[in-house]
């Protein structure tokens, strides 16, 4: 038996870090006239706007939103309610998509065919159908979380109001969904020295 552990002073192994994207305007817009109902244009707005989780957004019922105020009762990761803010066009764009529906379900966004609380395979495969249409690449649910942040940080948001939005209690955790490039750093730079 070995008294001592061999490898106890070995470090961690250190893996390359890859930059994750974020979604330009253009891919922006590009999405948006991919969406063939007015429910896939308010959702996508609403992942834009308010930086959810998938699984917070299909738990959302239609009175956790208010559109006069512009804001939206969330609960996320370890059942911790928060409030997120939404922005007057996807106020606008949720005003006609629940104007639409001729359904009785309490469920803020439901599925198209079965008229039911949409899950997140269907937000996945809404999203697939919309990157095949708009041909940009890459689209899914986490990518709009950190366009989000990485839009508040560089408008000048502070980062703790950013990851109070986003529900983390840990501005580590916050700072791994901004997505600063070598322009927003260097204009950064220019403003404050």
């Amino acid at each position: 038996m070995l008294k001592s552990n061999p490898i106890a002073n070995i470090g961690a192994i250190k893996s390359k870090k890859k930059v994750k994207d974020t979604y330009s305007d253009v891919d922006i817009e590009l999405m948006k006239s991919a969406c063939k109902t007015i429910r896939d244009k308010a959702l996508i707005s609403f992942m834009l706007s308010t930086g959810c989780r998938i699984s917070e957004i299909i738990n959302l019922n239609r009175s956790d939103v208010d559109l006069i105020n512009l804001e939206c009762k969330v609960v996320g990761k370890g059942n911790k309610e928060r409030v997120v803010y939404i922005d007057s066009i996807t106020s606008m764009l949720l005003s006609k998509y629940l104007e639409s529906r001729k359904d009785e379900n309490e469920a803020l966004f439901i599925s198209s065919k079965l008229k039911e609380r949409l899950h997140g395979s269907g937000v996945r495969a809404m999203l697939k159908e919309i990157q095949d249409i708009s041909k940009v690449s890459h689209v899914h649910p986490h990518k709009f979380r950190r366009t989000f942040a990485t839009n508040l940080i560089k408008r000048g948001m502070p980062i703790e109001e950013v990851a109070a939005l986003l529900g983390h209690d840990k501005l580590d955790t916050t700072m791994q969904y901004v997505v600063l490039n070598k322009n927003d750093i260097k204009s950064a730079y220019a403003r404050f020295s």
